[in-house]
């Protein structure tokens, strides 16, 4: 897949990290704010339109659904598709959660459901609160972004669709349950 022009898909403050981090690598061709940040970021790009002229869309804590998904990836604050949904951090801490962390995939029409392209994960330590984990998060997440854009440009449409896909087992706010292999014993 060829990726030279990315339009990012919101404006947190890891949105913000993110875009530093790529924006020497590629053309980051502007960006589309949220409408209500968690943690706003300051993101030196031009505001522009959702239909802006791109080779993909990076949805980085974009608090809005994205009707057309074609050629649309989805930077997820959590391990999908076990953490599918919001407050995925807090969620974490509530079921004694033993790992935490990122997951880049393909959106589809359905919520944090699509090919997973990449993720990685990072501790959750016992006393850690939802502001420890956003801390950890931040410190891999642009790291974990550049190099999934980058493991991307190696695949083709083909390989993407094949990618493995699973439903979120959470996937509505205040909707959780959580597989035994998550819990601490």
């Amino acid at each position: 897949m060829v990726i030279k022009d990315i339009l990012i898909l919101g404006s947190t403050y890891l949105t913000e990290l993110c875009v530093n981090m790529l924006k020497d690598e590629y053309n980051l061709v502007g960006y589309v704010p949220s409408y209500n940040p968690t943690m706003r970021g300051i993101i030196n790009l031009p505001k522009v339109d959702i239909e802006t002229k791109c080779d993909i869309k990076l949805s980085i804590q974009y608090d809005r659904i994205i009707e057309n998904t074609d050629n649309c990836f989805n930077v997820h604050t959590g391990l999908l598709p076990d953490y599918g949904g919001t407050n995925i951090l807090d969620y974490a801490i509530q079921n004694k959660a033993i790992e935490q962390g990122l997951t880049l995939h393909k959106m589809t029409d359905k919520i944090d459901y699509g090919p997973i392209i990449s993720k990685i994960t990072y501790p959750v330590i016992e006393g850690d609160t939802s502001y420890d984990l956003y801390k950890r998060l931040i410190r891999v997440g642009p790291h974990f972004v550049l190099a999934s854009i980058k493991l991307l440009e190696n695949m083709d449409d083909k390989n993407v669709s094949k990618c493995y896909s699973k439903k979120p087992t959470m996937y509505k706010r205040g909707e959780f349950e959580i597989g035994e292999e998550w819990k601490k014993t």
